[in-house]
């Protein structure tokens, strides 16, 4: 695992320990490149953001499916005619957490895979009434593929062009991290429920889900990205006002990508999310008021996630500790 304290400043102190690879000599670096799993989600959030005010969304975060998909008509549930942009990053849209199957239309393009997959799912009723909110990755999919449909290009395009380039991060991609059968980065990893040994592997999550949770990224270069929200000046891409908007919890405790929660250590409001593909597991906490930020990434997942959660919240309220003496 890595895990890293940042500042407003940047990285303020940062390890690594273990290897990339089961098996394998070669050590976990710190320069090396994390999966984020679902901390994917606020990268989208920010980077629609940056095309909200771009004037890309013909009404900026009221936008709705419909406008975006008028010739679904009929093959989009009624339920879904009026949702919002906003409600899709904000989870408040009613629709069901995974599509029925990620898999589907694989041999389309990205675009017209991820187009295939809203028009399969968005058929019947929704899951959940508007507003209220129910996590929801399929919701981040059909974000990206308005996205889409209104640039014409790919999110993973956007994501490099108005978020990734801007704030000057090169390391981030989607996808498995490094190049296939190599270990020139981490491998992921999973328990075997029969031996309980950790068994290597680069599978992901299917790529139609990215704007859901495909993106990996070194320690060092998401740093940049947490730091919008850490800075005492102008923040790079978006302005303090929109920035907040997305950290600002709309149903329950849940923002634009990020749970919202209140930490005496944080003086107040910390923002936080975790993200797994199964072989991978990050935790990320935010507390904007002190200017201070706690991650950790590791390689690996136990069958049963959660022990996984556990232990690396443990390892951050250690850093948060140790950060307050």
């Amino acid at each position: 695992m890595i895990a890293a304290i940042v500042d407003r400043r940047g990285i303020r102190a940062i390890a690594a320990a273990g290897v990339r690879k089961v098996g394998r000599s070669q050590p976990l670096l710190t320069t090396d490149s994390v999966h984020v799993g679902s901390n994917t989600k606020a990268m989208t959030s920010t980077m629609l953001a940056v095309l909200v005010r771009d004037g890309v969304f013909a009404n900026g975060w009221n936008t709705t499916v419909m406008e975006v998909f008028p010739e679904l008509g009929d093959d989009l549930h009624p339920d879904y005619h009026p949702v919002t942009l906003w409600q899709l990053v904000t989870m408040t849209g009613g629709i069901k957490c995974d599509a029925a199957d990620w898999h589907a239309h694989r041999d389309a393009p990205l675009m017209q895979r991820r187009y295939g997959i809203l028009r399969d799912n968005l058929a019947d009723a929704s899951a959940a009434a508007a507003g209220k909110h129910l996590y929801s990755n399929m919701s981040y999919v059909v974000a990206g593929a308005m996205a889409e449909r209104v640039t014409g290009r790919t999110w993973e395009s956007l994501m490099q062009e108005r978020l990734f380039a801007p704030l000057g991060i090169s390391s981030a991609g989607f996808g498995a991290p490094g190049a296939p059968g190599e270990a020139n980065q981490p491998w992921g990893h999973q328990r075997d429920p029969d031996s309980g040994n950790w068994l290597p592997s680069q599978i992901d999550n299917a790529a139609a889900l990215g704007p859901a949770g495909t993106v990996h990224i070194a320690v060092e270069d998401w740093a940049r990205f947490v730091a919008l929200w850490l800075a005492d000046g102008p923040p790079a891409i978006l302005d303090r006002k929109a920035l907040d908007r997305l950290i600002t919890p709309v149903a329950g405790r849940y923002a634009a990508g990020w749970r919202v929660e209140r930490r005496r250590w944080a003086r107040g409001k910390a923002v936080m999310h975790d993200g797994s593909n199964g072989s991978w597991f990050t935790i990320l906490w935010i507390a904007p008021k002190i200017g201070r930020a706690y991650l950790v990434a590791a390689n690996s997942a136990e069958l049963d996630v959660s022990q996984t959660f556990m232990l690396l919240d443990g390892i951050v309220a250690n850093l948060i500790k140790r950060g307050l003496e």
